[in-house]
């Protein structure tokens, strides 16, 4: 084989290294981009579900606090 073929042919080969590299690299690009954009959505997820819990808890201490009002009332109504 000739120098100039031989140079040729690691040329090609040189190529398709890079190009194979050139195509990892982007592919772990958007591999990374999808688990940012997977990582935000559990995050909002986890926001609103502990924003529903807070309110929850809201909704839970209101009603404690009529059952305590009224228990009151009762035992004061039976006296």
């Amino acid at each position: 084989m000739s120098n100039l073929a031989q140079l040729l042919q690691e040329d090609i080969h040189n190529k398709n290294i890079m190009e194979h590299i050139m195509n990892e690299l982007v592919n772990k690009e958007y591999s990374i981009a999808n688990d940012i954009k997977v990582s935000y959505s559990l995050i909002n997820t986890a926001q609103k579900t502990l924003s529903d819990l807070d309110k929850s808890i809201d909704e839970l201490s209101l009603l404690v606090e009529n059952l305590r009002n009224n228990a009151y009332k009762l035992s004061g109504e039976h006296k």
